[in-house]
C-alpha cells in the first residue's frame, strides 16, 4: 500500500461548564487552523457565521460545543450497535459479524463487526489487555477524580484507512468520524462510526480495512494543558503517552448494502423546499428556514413522538440563505416510524431551546431494492 490518508477521528466532546464561557469566546479560529492530531492541538474557536459549505470537522465541534442535543451521541457506546442506524440493520437480519484477526508487532487485533454502505460504515474491533503502561493511562482517562471528568472519557484516538481491492487509494475521504472504547476484564472493546462528506464507497466494492495506529495520551496532562490554555484563550499540546504503531489488515466479507428508501414530508411550518436521501444507516435531509444572525438554531428529533437523543450526527446551515442540512441516524430499512424534526433558536451558554423556528414530520417508504449480499 503506496499510499494512506490518515484522518483524524474524534468523537463529540462534552465540554465543562466551567470553562465553556471562554471556548465559546473563541469560535472563529478553528475554521481557519485545522486541528493537527499528530501533535494534539486543540484549537476550540469558532466563527458565528457557519456557513453550509464548511468543513464536517468544524461543524462537529461547534455542535458539540454549543447543542446538548448532540453532546450524548455514541459517548456511552458500548458497540455499533447501540447506533440507532445499525440496530435497524440487525433487526432486520443483516449479517454484520465477521470475527477476522490480524497480527503486527505481535499485537493482535480482531475486527468483530463492520458494516457499511456508501457513504457510512462502521466496526468494532478488540484486542488483549495486557500492557501496564496501557493500564494505567486508561485508568487515569476514566478517573472520576479527573478535574474534568466528561473531557474525553471514552474517546479513544486511532488512524484507519479503508481501501477497495486492487486500489492504492484511501477511500474514506473526509466526513465525521466517531471512536470509542470500553475495558471488560483483560480486553479493550474498541467502536468507531464514521460518516462521510461523499457516496465514496462503491456500491460493488470488496472491501479492506486498515488500522495504522492506536494512540494514548496521559489524561492527567491533558487536563493541566487544557486548564493552562483556558486562562490565555490559546491552543494547546500534549504529546501522545504511548502508541500502537502497524498495519493492521482485515479484508471484509460484505458488500456495502445498498437499500434506499423515499423519504416523504408532512407537517411542514416554516420550512420550504425540503429534500431527504436514504440509506441503510443513515438519512440526510436538507431544507430551507429562517435563521437570524444572532442567534444559533438547533436541532431536536422525535420518534413517534418521543425525542431522541442520539440519532442527530450533523448539522449544518448557512445564515444568508437559511439552508440547513441534518445528518440522521435513521436507516431506509425503518419504514413504520415517523420523525419529527424540530428546529429552534437556542441560547448559546445553556444550550437550552427559546423559540420555535419550524418543524416537519418525515417517514421513509420502501424501495423494491435487493439487500447486500455476502461475498
Amino acid at each position: 500500500m503506496d499510499k494512506k490518508k490518515n484522518d483524524i477521528i474524534r468523537q463529540e466532546t462534552e465540554i465543562p461548564k466551567e470553562v465553556i464561557d471562554k471556548l465559546v469566546q473563541n469560535r472563529e479560529n478553528i475554521l481557519n487552523n485545522p486541528i493537527k492530531q499528530e501533535k494534539k492541538k486543540f484549537n476550540i474557536k469558532f466563527k458565528k457565521q457557519l456557513i453550509i459549505t464548511l468543513a464536517i470537522a468544524a461543524s462537529l465541534i461547534l455542535i458539540a460545543l454549543i447543542n446538548p442535543q448532540t453532546n450524548t451521541a455514541i459517548k456511552n457506546a458500548l458497540g455499533i450497535s447501540t447506533d440507532s442506524g445499525v440496530v435497524t440493520v440487525e433487526e432486520h437480519g443483516i449479517q454484520t459479524e465477521l470475527n477476522l484477526t490480524s497480527t503486527y508487532n505481535n499485537r493482535e487485533i480482531t475486527v468483530t463487526k463492520f458494516v457499511s454502505t456508501k457513504k457510512r460504515f462502521a466496526f468494532d474491533y478488540q484486542f488483549k489487555l495486557d500492557d501496564e503502561k496501557l493500564k494505567e493511562l486508561l485508568e487515569k482517562q476514566q478517573s472520576p477524580d479527573r478535574k474534568f471528568p466528561k473531557f474525553a472519557t471514552n474517546f479513544q484516538d486511532l488512524d484507519i484507512g479503508l481501501f477497495v481491492d486492487g486500489q492504492t487509494d484511501d477511500i474514506r475521504g473526509g466526513g465525521m468520524y466517531n471512536s470509542t472504547f470500553h475495558v471488560e476484564g483483560d480486553t479493550f472493546y474498541g467502536s468507531v462510526t464514521a460518516t462521510l462528506n461523499q457516496e465514496d464507497i462503491p456500491s460493488n466494492a470488496k472491501l479492506t480495512l486498515h488500522i495504522y495506529k492506536l494512540m494514548w495520551q496521559d489524561a492527567e496532562e491533558l487536563d493541566q494543558a487544557f486548564t493552562e490554555a483556558s486562562k490565555t484563550n490559546s491552543p494547546f499540546g500534549v504529546d501522545n503517552a504511548l502508541t500502537y504503531e502497524g498495519d493492521w489488515r482485515f479484508d471484509i466479507a460484505y458488500k456495502p448494502l445498498t437499500q434506499t428508501a423515499e423519504t416523504q414530508f408532512s407537517n411542514l411550518s416554516n420550512i420550504t423546499n425540503p429534500t431527504a436521501s436514504s440509506d441503510a444507516l443513515q438519512t440526510t435531509v436538507k431544507f430551507i428556514t429562517p435563521l437570524k444572525n444572532d442567534v444559533y438554531p438547533a436541532a431536536l428529533l422525535y420518534k413517534d413522538g418521543v425525542r431522541t437523543e442520539n440519532q442527530i450526527l450533523t448539522q449544518l446551515f448557512n445564515y444568508e440563505t437559511g439552508e440547513m442540512a441534518l445528518t440522521l441516524s435513521i436507516s431506509a430499512l425503518d419504514t413504520s416510524s415517523v420523525y419529527t424534526v424540530q428546529v429552534n433558536e437556542i441560547d448559546d451558554f445553556t444550550g437550552e431551546p427559546i423559540e420555535e423556528i419550524g418543524h416537519f414530520d418525515i417517514q421513509n417508504k420502501k424501495v423494491p431494492y435487493p439487500h447486500s449480499e455476502t461475498k
